[in-house]
């Protein structure tokens, strides 16, 4: 899928979905709440291309489309773009799956027909791309002893947005997520209490 049928078929909301991953920033990098950070962003994806890119969050792809397109969302920092915010020759080491299983002969099956690529760093690498998902584990996915990992050459890949196309929006007053989960927390507990 080159640029302009991404873009035309989704027409994704850059400006938005950049604006969710700044305001979030580094709150959300601890351990226990990676899940979370992940969730906002593939929720936010969703949001920003108006429900056609559908989050699912299914076993071995994110985001369906209403032809049944199957779409694996990975986000890192830094993963496409260097701090200073120029492209890699490479992206950064993506872990494509985790497996509980050391078994040598396990495969990595195509479970989604594209891979998307979102640079979470900062201002100076929001950034996103695509690559077929069958392309990824026939050149570039390898085996690791609990699952697989890819690091695929930019040429291969299709630059969706750049970080210099990219225009964040800061509203105002907004609490971070950290704080409004754990005030939903609480009124959830407090209803066992009243």
């Amino acid at each position: 899928m080159n640029l302009n049928q991404f873009n035309q078929k989704y027409n994704p909301n850059y400006d938005g979905l950049f604006s969710v991953i700044d305001h979030i920033g580094d709150d959300l990098n601890a351990r226990k709440l990676r899940f979370d950070k992940a969730d906002v962003i593939e929720g936010t994806l969703d949001k920003a291309t108006k429900g056609k890119l559908n989050w699912v969050d299914s076993i071995g792809y994110d985001h369906i489309d209403e032809n049944g397109v199957k779409f694996e969302v990975k986000s890192q920092k830094h993963c496409l773009y260097t701090a200073k915010g120029n492209q890699k020759k490479k992206t950064k080491k993506i872990k494509l799956t985790n497996t509980l299983s050391q078994d040598p002969t396990r495969k990595l099956k195509a479970t989604a027909d594209y891979l998307i690529l979102i640079d979470t760093g900062d201002s100076s690498s929001y950034s996103m791309a695509i690559i077929n998902y069958k392309t990824v584990i026939d050149n570039y996915a390898n085996k690791l002893d609990d699952g697989f990992e890819c690091q695929i050459p930019s040429s291969a890949i299709t630059m969706l947005i750049t970080p210099d196309n990219v225009n964040i929006k800061k509203p105002n007053n907004l609490i971070a997520y950290q704080q409004q989960k754990q005030q939903m927390q609480k009124k959830y507990i407090n209803n066992f209490f009243s």
